[in-house]
């Protein structure tokens, strides 16, 4: 009989120590704004390789997935950081780009590009662990359940409810801080 693995053995994340030396790894600008949009938006590999410039809102700081690129096919909005906006608009600029995919990479480039950099970082990263990592920092930083939910995608509030056990810091917190009177 074969046993079906428990989701929560399989979530895999970076420490911030773990993300941080991972990014500081990367010497290629295009390489680490790949990186970061990855880890800023919880995006899965497949809709991350689908953006298309014209996705990107860079006055509402927010990138489109239309239903026809996510897994759930249910479109929906990510937020997405000034800092790395601004990055990509630099990235834009270099480039020259002003319409398509924003970087034409497949997902298997991109899974290459993250083991080179995780090796020479010495740390374990998929572009699944950065979307599980995207989802446990958030916790951490005391974003809302609801709106991490959103941002990734879940179409269950207790799929992203399975992560807050890998933030036990954020439950200890909550019972230090002293009720107000």
């Amino acid at each position: 009989m074969v046993k079906k693995q428990n989701f929560r053995n399989t979530i895999k994340y970076l420490k911030k120590e773990e993300w941080d030396t991972l990014r500081s790894s990367i010497d290629s600008f295009r390489d680490k704004l790949i990186i970061s949009i990855l880890y800023s938006t919880g995006m899965r590999i497949g809709e991350f390789t689908m953006v298309e410039i014209k996705d990107i809102d860079f006055e509402e700081r927010f990138i489109t997935i239309p239903a026809q690129n996510t897994k759930t096919k249910t479109g929906r909005t990510v937020w997405i950081p000034q800092e790395v906006l601004n990055e990509i608009r630099a990235y834009l600029k270099l480039t020259k780009k002003k319409k398509g995919k924003l970087f034409n990479l497949t997902p298997r480039r991109v899974q290459q590009l993250l083991k080179k950099y995780s090796k020479i970082a010495g740390v374990k990263a998929t572009p699944h662990t950065l979307r599980h990592t995207h989802i446990v920092h958030a916790l951490l930083s005391k974003v809302p359940i609801t709106a991490i939910q959103k941002q990734v995608g879940h179409k269950r509030l207790t799929t992203t409810q399975i992560y807050s056990d890998f933030a036990p810091e954020q439950v200890r917190e909550a019972y230090e801080r002293e009720p107000t009177k």
